[in-house]
This record gives C-alpha cells, sequence and structure tokens, in this order.
C-alpha cells in the first residue's frame, strides 16, 4: 500500500480538536493531519494553505486524500480546482457545496449572538444543533469534552468564519477525474441530511460510496469514531 496522508478540513468552529478520536481509528492505515481556520479568515487563504501543505506531502512521497467536514468540503473541492492532480480522494462528511437556506439562518443568528453576548455559554446549544439524540443520552462524556473545547475558540474569529459560510454560493463542481470520493453522513445531521448528500453526490463520480450513519449527527468522527474509521480504512485501502 502508498504511503498515505490524510488533510482533514474542520467545519465551522472546528479545529484539529474534531478529529482528535478519529486519528487513533486511522493510525495503521495512513497519516493524519488537521488543519486550523485561519485569522483574519478568508476562502481563499484557506484553500491556498491546504494546497501548499498538499503539494509538500506529495514531495515527501505520500499519496494525498482530503476529508472536509462541513465547511471543509467547501475548501476540500475549491483546492481540488485550484491545483488539479494533487489529490488520490476526497471524503465528504456532513458537507454540501453551500449551507441550505435554513442552515444560513442558523448560522448567521449563532454568529450575531456570539458577538453581542460572547461565546461562553453558547456550547450547549451546538451540541444540541449537532449530535443526535442518543449522543446526548449516552455519550455525555463526549458531549462535556466537546462543549469545552468548543468555547475555548475566539468568538469574534467563529463569527467571522460564519459569515463568510452564511454567503458563500455554490460553484460548480471541479473536474473530478481520478479522485475517489466517499460521502458520510450522519441519519440526524441537520446541515446534510441524508436526502440532501444523496442528491450532492448524484453529481459526484458514479464510483462514490454514500455511507449513512446510524444514531450520529453532523459530528459521526466523535460520535463513532470507530465506525467512522472502518469507513474511511476500507475507502482508503481499496484505492
Amino acid at each position: 500500500m502508498p504511503a498515505l496522508t490524510l488533510v482533514c478540513l474542520p467545519g465551522l468552529g472546528g479545529g484539529s480538536y474534531f478529529f482528535e478520536r478519529l486519528e487513533p481509528a486511522l493510525a495503521a492505515t495512513c497519516r493524519t493531519i488537521a488543519t486550523e481556520h485561519p485569522s483574519p479568515f478568508s476562502f481563499d487563504t484557506e484553500i491556498d494553505r491546504v494546497v501548499d501543505l498538499v503539494r509538500r506531502e506529495r514531495a515527501n512521497g505520500q499519496t494525498v486524500y482530503l476529508l472536509g467536514h462541513s465547511m471543509g468540503t467547501i475548501v476540500a473541492f475549491e483546492a481540488i480546482r485550484r491545483a488539479p492532480g494533487l489529490v488520490a480522494g476526497v471524503i465528504v462528511v456532513g458537507g454540501l457545496l453551500e449551507p441550505s437556506p435554513e442552515a444560513r439562518a442558523r448560522i448567521g443568528a449563532r454568529a450575531d449572538i456570539i458577538r453581542h453576548r460572547g461565546i461562553a455559554g453558547i456550547g450547549g446549544a451546538v451540541v444540541a444543533a449537532n449530535f443526535s439524540q442518543r449522543s446526548q443520552r449516552e455519550r455525555t462524556d463526549v458531549t462535556t469534552w466537546f462543549v469545552e473545547q468548543w468555547e475555548r475558540q475566539d468568538g469574534t474569529h467563529y463569527a467571522d468564519v460564519a459569515d463568510a459560510l452564511s454567503t458563500w454560493l455554490a460553484r460548480p463542481l471541479p473536474a473530478l477525474d481520478g479522485v475517489a470520493c466517499l460521502v458520510i453522513t450522519g441519519d440526524e445531521d441537520r446541515y446534510a441530511p441524508p436526502d440532501a448528500i444523496r442528491a450532492f453526490a448524484r453529481d459526484l463520480p458514479v464510483s462514490t460510496r454514500i455511507e449513512i450513519m446510524r444514531d450520529c449527527g453532523h459530528l459521526p468522527f466523535l460520535e463513532d469514531p470507530a465506525a467512522c474509521g472502518a469507513l474511511i480504512r476500507a475507502f482508503l485501502t481499496s484505492n
């Protein structure tokens, strides 16, 4: 098997901590690198940084895949547009090419609250919106940890990233010749629900696999890292 690097691109409010529980499940298969959102934020800056990172990995002999979570899906496909032929595949987790109208409204409203009141105390609402009902009942160690991590970020930076996401308009997909694709979402994902994911995947290569994870919301790599990791391992080792 070739030397593999998986570059993980977080969604809104995320960072490298999003993928801490996924990395052990993939350690025997690939090297995992998780990125952070640049500050000040712009999509162009983030995309350029991802392209530079992929080029460095390629120069070191690595075969590179991108994992785009939520907003990271946009970054992943725009990086492919900017630098065709650099990556072997893309894993979409809870991602679409633009937020739905309902998601735009939620993102904008949360950004306004954080700008006026600060980020402390918001994490519980984020858990309710992004974790499945089962996770909220039974995975309280994960949800408590998540709130602590989420509320450590700078509120102004979060709001700036949220503004950029809430105004982003989808672009046509780049050419994906030779790019393997895997799409994963949770059956309770509100941002990228299964029906929306299936519609999006129709525009991806015909070999694209769609996996709907049970009892998961928008963060399946935190809610069930073993199962999510197994899906990713199978994809990486079959391409």
